[in-house]
């Protein structure tokens, strides 16, 4: 578990920068000139290195002190944002959100954080290494600060309430932020070991991302890369609340342009796919009532494959009714039951790249109607990538590119 800043010390040295001395920093953030001395010191000792030289003239940062003075920045204005964001709760709350800023500390933070993660005090507390009466303490004197119910329900059953969840993500962002910060300060050091985690959906699995990943790897064989999968639904929200850096995959109209922004890589094209020796296999003309004869294997609902086949369902006979449907999001047990059956699914000819190849499975010759769809990434709108990750993003292009052009 990462040893977080102090959050004051974290303003100190943001208004040190601003003010250009420590002696004024000091008296805006409420502290001593000898323990802002103390703060500075444990500061740097965090960061490994001087993050600020003073003079007669002031207080200028180093070239250090520039990357956690920016980060710094940020993550108060994160914690500024979701104390903002909190004031449509407060009717229901007698102390409002006029929050002291200064109040507010890591320990609050990080305590929310875990049980957002984790769901319970206890489990919670084994995350962070500490005792339940610990951590409880401080998510409820957080809640005391801001003066919102961030939990609900029975003592032995709470979960966060609406405003706990608006609150657990800024929480997240700051020690995203925060997180940041370690890592480039070590890139300012040429060491490029931090962490870039990568949220998949199927359709980038199976080259454009592996070919990415490889690439950085190469480039930065000391840095940790995590490429986690999941449902949509499930990576949108870990990727707003800061657990994943990014997501490569198909993009939704949905999605909330406030907070994520969207960049298309490519466009791709699905199609009806079968496994090799199927009975519609060789023909050149397929009917929908030749497709309406067959089981279908299908995409989960809402998802832009599942409403291309409803598109095409919809011109199938009325007296043949689907019957016997399989659904799935799982990419690999799609691929082995289309092979041990004669289903038909909707796929991206890029997903069964190597079982096409291998004869496995095969594309029959129907032409989908509206069939195309954008597949990128998904980012937060106000994110600003290490240079591992902005070195990751450089490969996901390329890989991009290189297919494109292959």
């Amino acid at each position: 578990m990462r040893d977080y800043p102090n959050l004051r010390h974290i303003r100190l040295i943001a208004a040190a920068v601003r003010l250009g001395a420590l002696s004024r920093a000091a008296e805006a953030v409420g502290i001593s000139q000898p323990a802002a001395s103390q703060a500075l010191a444990k500061l740097e000792a965090t960061f490994g290195g001087r993050l600020l030289e003073r003079s007669k003239s002031g207080a200028l940062a180093t070239a250090r002190g520039r990357v956690v003075v920016r980060r710094a920045q940020r993550a108060l204005s994160v914690l500024k944002a979701g104390q903002g964001k909190l004031a449509r709760f407060a009717k229901h709350h007698a102390g409002g959100v006029d929050l002291a800023e200064a109040q507010v500390g890591m320990v609050h933070l990080r305590a929310l954080s875990a049980f957002a993660d984790a769901g319970s005090f206890s489990a919670a507390a084994r995350r962070l290494g500490l005792t339940e009466p610990s951590v409880h303490r401080a998510a409820r004197e957080l809640e005391a600060i801001l003066g919102v119910a961030l939990f609900t329900g029975p003592s032995r059953h709470l979960i966060l309430s609406p405003a706990g969840r608006v609150f657990a993500r800024h929480a997240n962002l700051v020690m995203a932020e925060l997180d940041a910060a370690f890592d480039e300060v070590r890139e300012l050091a040429g060491a490029y070991d931090g962490r870039l985690v990568v949220g998949t959906l199927p359709l980038v699995r199976t080259q454009i991302v592996p070919a990415a990943v490889v690439a950085l790897a190469a480039r930065r064989p000391e840095a940790t890369i995590e490429v986690v999968d999941g449902p949509y639904d499930t990576l949108i929200q870990d990727l707003a609340n800061g657990r994943i850096d990014m997501l490569v995959g198909a993009l939704r109209e949905d999605v909330p342009a406030s907070e994520l922004t969207q960049e298309v890589l490519f466009q791709d094209d699905l199609a009806i796919v079968a496994r090799a020796g199927h009975p519609l296999a060789g023909r050149a003309r397929i009917t929908s009532d030749d497709l309406a004869r067959y089981p279908w294997l299908l995409p989960r609902p809402e998802t832009p494959s599942r409403l291309v086949f409803e598109r095409l369902a919809a011109n199938f006979p009325p007296d043949r009714p689907l019957a016997g449907v399989i659904e799935t999001g799982s990419l690999v047990a799609l691929r082995g039951i289309l092979m041990m059956s004669d289903r038909l699914t909707i796929l991206s000819r890029r997903q069964i790249l190597y079982e096409e190849k291998a004869g496995f499975l095969i594309v029959l010759p129907v032409r989908l109607s509206e069939a195309a769809r954008p597949i990128g990434l998904t980012l937060r709108a106000d994110w600003q990538p290490t240079a591992l990750q902005a070195d990751f993003l450089a490969e996901l292009r390329s890989a991009v590119a290189e297919e494109g052009n292959g």
